[in-house]
């Protein structure tokens, strides 16, 4: 048969053509509209999380850092991620200044207050990990530049984190001079 004949599937009935020596069939509109109202059977019986009592509230928030005079033109963004009765804070930057230290160390706080008024001592040091990786090598040792990121846990449920004001503060090491880097607004949502 030459490209473009029609053909008939003998199975089905389905009308189709052949094409380069092979059959593409066409789907009729009966069959078409059997498996729209299929798809929208399928969606009808779907509960979103507000019909479920053991839903999370909220699955993660995301919290926009400001830069420090210091760090300026970087960017910066905080995840939070409900885990238990901690709050997972993971900490990701366009980069820090040339001159801090490499590898790169990040120290995270978190205050309670705003960042224009942050209470005088943090509230919660996330200094277990201070060795930043790299973004682009995350599984590497040490970031030496560029997009870098930190991960660690708040003792703190995440809705409690998020019932009042607080200010999440990523500075740099002891030995660059604790010097602030990002802000940004964490609670009080």
């Amino acid at each position: 048969m030459p490209a473009g004949a029609p053909i008939r599937d003998p199975e089905s009935g389905v009308l189709g053509q052949l094409e380069r020596g092979r059959a593409l069939t066409h789907v009729g509109v009966g069959t078409a509209s059997s498996v729209i109202a299929a798809l929208m059977a399928g969606c009808a019986s779907v509960t979103s999380d507000d019909d479920r009592s053991d839903a999370p509230r909220a699955v993660f928030a995301t919290v926009v850092l400001t830069a420090a005079p210091y760090n300026a033109g970087r960017i910066g963004r905080a995840y939070l991620v409900p885990s238990g009765d901690r709050t997972v804070v993971r900490i990701d930057s366009s980069g820090v200044p040339d001159t801090v230290a490499r590898p790169i160390h990040l120290y995270t706080f978190i205050y309670e207050g705003s960042c224009a008024a942050p209470s005088e001592r943090p509230a919660f040091a996330l200094t277990d990990t201070v060795l930043a990786s790299s973004l682009a090598n995350p599984a590497g040792i040490g970031a030496f530049g560029g997009a870098v990121t930190i991960t660690n846990d708040a003792p703190i449920s995440f809705d409690e984190l998020r019932a009042k004001p607080y200010a999440i503060v990523v500075k740099t090491s002891p030995a660059d001079g604790s010097r602030d880097l990002f802000c940004g607004e964490a609670g009080g949502r």
